[in-house]
């Protein structure tokens, strides 16, 4: 019940009172006012208090009511206006509720039957039956067509908003195009991706590309975006209508594919490079070997003695770069093993004293025995010691603090060092794999140590103040040893 249904009876009211002016006068016009007055109530009033079942009810008994006093008034089952018993049924046959309608047919006939067969006492003639079957017929093939042709205009009110909502949500755009390959419509998407339309526009101005209709599909650049498109007729059986223009933004996705390209790329020259580096380090190993054995049977002999140092410290540094980018390469090489922690950080100090000699190390180092992979634990404490004495030394003090502390759910550790800091540009960069800021530097220590904390689940975090140092604190998950 609606607003639009209470002017609708107004409007009819108004011509009722024209009808009924030459008959019972006062009372038509006082009888329409009240029902004017009573459905006005319903309309405004009656959704605030009552349900609106209720409310369908009442406004079609009121409407029966004016029309069976109407007709009690204009002649009865001689009324003229005996056409109004059609109103109600036909009104709620187009609101396309079909239980309601069918009620409402009920009450109708009932009211028919009143007129035309009560009324005069069933004694009807041939001429009267003919009229209640005529009516009786009318009144059911305008319901059935009021129905019909409410859920005819339903269902398109549905297809229409399916069609609507389908080219809103479309994440691609669509332009539809005339047989000349002029603009027509479009959906929202279109105009997010090239901008502002115009109908009648051509396709190959707004693309600034030329594209004949022979090509169905394909990619094009406009500007910095590239558009992936399709090129399909519109038919009508045989005969072409226009056009539909598809398309997507695929810049992003080109993008994609071609960092996967790089990968792919890198990765393969990755796996030979680290190949190369393993063939290497098995006569490096037997260079390092000769050169001790030269040390140990030569002794201080000559001026081959700094010259062996000189050879056996570069050989060392050399097998160190090897083992760093292995372990970039494969960070998960190796086995677990059980070993201690604290004889862990012993050995890596006894593989180069001379070097860790040169700062003094306080080592806060729990004695624990862990089931891991050593050698990457080794790869994380060598380059980061290395990296913290190498800064100590250019720092007002020449100490480093290492400390370990066994956690709930992880392993925790910190390594300070006293050196001049890191630049907020370097920090942003000192973990990218050959990267460094030391003339002799390869940029592969800090970037093993990331790739293998990342490869065990872990954190690393950067501490770094100007002038007083940096902490590297690492978090090793236990699950992962």
């Amino acid at each position: 019940m609606s607003a639009a249904s209470f002017g609708i009876r107004i409007l009819l009211s108004l011509v009722v009172s024209l009808f009924l002016w030459d008959f019972q006068r006062f009372w038509a016009l006082g009888l329409l006012a009240f029902y004017l007055f009573l459905y006005a109530i319903l309309v405004f009033l009656g959704p605030r208090y009552l349900r609106e079942h209720f409310l369908f009810w009442s406004g079609k008994i009121l409407d029966f009511l004016l029309i069976f006093v109407i007709l009690s008034l204009t002649g009865r089952q001689e009324s003229p206006l005996i056409f109004l018993i059609f109103l109600p049924p036909l009104e709620t046959a187009f609101s396309g509720h079909r239980s309601r309608a069918d009620g409402v047919t009920l009450m109708a006939v009932a009211l028919l039957v009143y007129f035309l067969v009560f009324l005069r006492g069933g004694k009807l003639s041939f001429r009267d039956w003919l009229y209640f079957f005529v009516y009786l017929g009318a009144l059911g093939l305008t319901g059935f067509l009021a129905l019909k042709l409410s859920e005819l205009r339903s269902e398109l009110a549905r297809q229409e908003d399916i069609q609507r909502y389908l080219l809103s949500s479309l994440s691609a755009g669509l332009i539809f195009l005339d047989r000349n390959l002029r603009v027509l419509s479009w959906n929202p998407r279109a105009e997010e991706i090239l901008g502002s339309l115009k109908r009648g526009e051509s396709l190959a101005r707004i693309l600034s590309h030329e594209i004949p209709p022979s090509v169905t599909r394909g990619e094009l650049s406009r500007g910095e975006k590239i558009l992936g498109y399709s090129l399909f007729p519109l038919k009508k059986g045989r005969r072409t209508l226009g056009w539909g223009f598809l398309f997507q933004d695929i810049t992003e996705a080109k993008r994609k594919e071609e960092r996967l390209q790089e990968a792919q790329r890198l990765a393969y020259l990755g796996s030979m490079a680290a190949g190369l580096i393993h063939e290497i380090k098995n006569p490096l190993a037997t260079i390092s070997g000769g050169i001790e054995f030269l040390k140990e049977n030569l002794g201080a002999v000559g001026d081959l003695a700094p010259i062996l140092k000189v050879i056996s410290r570069e050989s060392e540094r050399l097998n160190r770069l090897v083992n760093n980018f292995l372990f970039f390469a494969r960070p998960e090489r190796g086995e677990k093993e059980t070993f201690e922690l604290t004889a862990l950080f012993e050995e890596i100090r006894r593989a180069d004293p001379e070097f860790f000699s040169r700062v003094e190390i306080e080592w806060r180092i729990p004695r624990l025995t862990i089931r891991a992979n050593r050698e990457q634990w080794r790869q994380i404490f060598e380059n980061l010691l290395r990296n913290a004495v190498e800064a100590s030394l250019e720092g007002s003090k020449r100490r480093v603090e290492v400390e370990g502390e066994l956690l709930e759910d992880f392993y925790l550790f910190r390594i300070k060092d006293y050196g001049p800091g890191i630049e907020p540009e370097v920090r942003a960069r000192m973990f990218e794999p050959f990267f460094t800021t030391k003339p002799r530097g390869t940029g592969l220590g800090l970037a093993v140590v990331y790739r293998i904390v990342e490869n065990l689940k872990g954190e690393i975090r950067v501490i770094s103040q100007k002038g007083k140092g940096t902490v590297f604190e690492i978090k090793i998950p236990r699950e992962a040893c």
